[in-house]
């Protein structure tokens, strides 16, 4: 008999027996919280045996049991997700793109590098996208991330900023650098930290000059990336 109906209990005595193929059957076949526990679990042991299963629940009738399993596959990061994650970047639930999108940043595989780019144009997902981007740290991406910071969306803007922190490639410097002075507070820290992780040393006059924001938790910021930059200096 399946344990899985006996709800949290259950979930947990499946997870720490390690038992792929109940907490399998209790994310399809349980209740709503029954399945979300189970997705979870699967997430957290990471055993390779579950990949398989979940990649085939990519295609599931269900919403909730795709983007679950989506993000059950990137905790996991086993990169014989990916091409069945791409497929997924279609899928017409803007969420379950979302978890399809994370996942593949999660994972980390150059594959998604290209496909991802193609989805900056998606507003429902696009904050995320450029995040998985970064998280991959593929140069190919930085031309397209460096255009985000002109768009009129202050967090996308913000997300790409990040992103470009991540993949830490001198071209996005000087964007960077001009970043620091948009109208949009979370842009001007976001730049700020992401020139701190690039650690280019043409950032700290522009930083300093920055330092007189008019936002204390700004100004906070400016005065870390410089910090960052002059250790990386060694000074």
């Amino acid at each position: 008999m399946s344990l899985f109906g006996n709800s949290k209990d259950s979930i947990e005595k499946l997870e720490s027996d390690g038992n792929v193929q109940e907490l399998i059957n209790a994310f399809v076949e349980g209740d709503q919280d029954t399945s979300w526990k189970a997705a979870q679990a699967l997430g957290r042991i990471k055993d390779r045996r579950s990949v398989e299963p979940l990649i085939e629940l990519l295609a599931h009738g269900d919403n909730d049991i795709r983007w679950n399993a989506a993000k059950s596959l990137g905790k996991i990061g086993d990169r014989a997700a990916v091409p069945r994650l791409l497929i997924l970047l279609k899928d017409e639930e803007w969420y379950v793109r979302w978890h399809a999108v994370e996942a593949l940043g999660n994972i980390g595989d150059e594959r998604g590098v290209l496909p991802l780019i193609n989805f900056l144009d998606d507003k429902k997902i696009r904050n995320e996208v450029a995040i998985s981007l970064g998280k991959i740290g593929d140069k190919r991406a930085v031309e397209s991330l460096i255009r985000a910071l002109q768009d009129g969306d202050p967090d996308f803007r913000s997300a790409a900023a990040e992103a470009l922190g991540m993949i830490a490639d001198a071209e996005a410097v000087p964007p960077l650098i001009e970043a620091l002075k948009d109208d949009d507070m979370s842009v001007r820290k976001h730049a700020a930290g992401a020139l701190a992780m690039i650690g280019d040393e043409r950032a700290l006059k522009p930083l300093k000059e920055a330092y007189r924001d008019e936002r204390w938790y700004v100004r906070l910021h400016m005065e870390e990336a410089i910090d960052e930059i002059l250790a990386k200096k060694g000074e």
